[in-house]
């Protein structure tokens, strides 16, 4: 059992200890390997790392990456543990306070602002960071508003149906929750409450693999029958992703998605500054080289970090890489143009429009863009596939112009990322209120289900 004194001399590259959840490791060998750089782990060389360690990875990280020998032991001192149970619990309830705070939010963007205010700013700079200066993801929310209803009126209206069928499985809603990182850079219990709020609303959440919650945490707390899709970023070493889309099937993920958007990092520059400038104030900047050509804090990578992507993929060997481990739905999320949406009906999958809310490629196509492209050049796309977008949507009005124009489905990242800061109830929140809207919309356009939408109820300003 080391003490903390001990654990404190190995505070350097060539020997690196570190402290979770009053647990001491031994991380050298990981130091050049780690997505986010030597800096990000030697920053808590000899310390405690657990709030870092746990706002960006899941538990079992530790063990996927460090052999026996390398699990130190718990260290002698446990004040931590009983720390940790602290903020856990506190961060389970809402005080008054914020349950005001809560009552007062009625529209997806106020959680926003909300989550301006209550979250660190460096954590709310990686959520809410776009490539270079934002303006994709500034269209990503305004190309919704160049589409216009055409309501029809004097059609009976008692009730309105939002269920609908997403790669095979029933929601109640045809929205859900986007596969995205960062999740416990608001709560400490991350994507685990977002599983509770998509149960307990019955729609579907898509969870990510860069998550910091594990797929089993994920599992243990969803609900009987609800449905959870799983979401992939295709690593360098392929066997390591494959091994994970095989534990999701056995855990009873029933949709895959891989993303083929980010075979790298876009130009984050919010989350870029917000990590110069803490680093800055934590006088960790690296002031020993003057020569400025080295300087290369302009490419700084994002707060939440991944391993590199497998980048040789082409639709043949992706497709048959994909059917070689599952023969479960599959999305390929990251088409930008209605060449790549054919393509995914060729090979029988289904195409998810989204440029990954305007933070990789700075001037690329909104989903809507994507999506009436489609309907112009190649509408047979619509028949053959389950089309799903995602980006910039905020209102219950977007979702239900993406279904008129041909979408099955509609994700939101931020929007139910966002409510986190007021945990579970906010996520919930957030999900009715978009439910409400939807219903609002159906009833004004003239419609009691799903199936009655058509692209006869929109028109186009793009």
């Amino acid at each position: 059992m080391p003490s903390r004194e001990e654990v404190r001399k190995h505070a350097s590259l060539e020997s690196c200890w570190i402290i979770i959840r009053d647990a001491a490791y031994d991380v050298t060998s990981i130091i050049g390997s780690h997505p986010g750089g030597p800096k990000a782990i030697l920053r808590y060389a000899g310390n405690d790392a657990t709030k870092a360690f746990e706002s960006v990875h899941a538990l079992d990280t530790l063990t996927k990456h460090l052999s026996p020998k390398q699990h130190l032991g718990p260290v002698g001192n446990q004040e931590g543990i009983s720390g940790i149970k602290m903020q856990e619990t506190k961060s389970k309830r809402l005080g008054p306070a914020a349950k005001a705070e809560l009552r007062a939010i009625i529209s997806i963007r106020d959680f926003e602002v909300a989550a301006s205010r209550r979250l660190p700013p460096r954590a709310f700079a990686f959520l809410k960071a776009g490539a270079d200066d934002e303006f994709t993801a500034q269209w990503n929310r305004d190309s919704w508003k160049a589409i216009r209803f055409w309501p029809r009126v004097l059609r009976p209206i008692e009730s309105v149906d939002t269920s609908t069928v997403i790669l095979n499985n029933s929601f109640s809603a045809p929205f859900f929750i986007c596969p995205a990182g960062g999740a416990k850079l608001i709560h400490t219990e991350g994507e685990v409450l977002l599983t509770k709020a998509a149960g307990k609303n019955s729609i579907l959440q898509w969870v990510c693999n860069m998550s910091a919650c594990s797929p089993d945490e994920i599992v243990r707390v969803k609900r009987p029958g609800q449905h959870v899709y799983w979401q992939i970023y295709a690593a360098n070493d392929l066997e390591i992703t494959k091994k994970e889309v095989e534990k999701a099937i056995l855990l009873g993920f029933t949709g895959i998605a891989l993303t083929v958007d980010a075979i790298r990092a876009g130009k984050r520059e919010r989350d870029a500054r917000a990590i110069i400038l803490e680093a800055i104030a934590d006088d960790d900047a690296d002031d020993d080289d003057d020569d400025d050509d080295d300087d290369d804090s302009f490419s700084t990578g994002p707060t939440v970090q991944r391993p590199a992507t497998w980048a040789k993929f082409d639709w043949d060997s992706a497709i048959k890489w994909l059917r070689s481990i599952t023969d479960l739905p599959i999305a390929i999320k990251g088409i930008q143009c209605w060449e790549d949406a054919e393509l995914c009906m060729k090979y029988g999958v289904h195409p998810w429009l989204s440029n990954h809310a305007g933070r990789q490629l700075e001037g690329a196509p909104s989903a809507v863009d994507t999506l009436l492209e489609i309907r112009r050049r190649c509408p047979k796309v619509l028949e053959a596939c389950e089309v799903i977008v995602d980006g910039g949507v905020t209102r219950g009005t977007d979702i239900v112009k993406a279904l008129v124009l041909g979408a099955r489905a509609v994700g939101l990242g931020r929007g139910l990322l966002f409510p986190l800061a007021y945990g579970e109830q906010g996520v919930s929140k957030a999900i009715r209120i978009l439910h409400h809207e939807v219903e609002t919309a159906m009833a004004l356009v003239g419609v009691s289900s799903i199936e009655q939408l058509s692209s006869l109820q929109v028109r186009s300003y793009l």
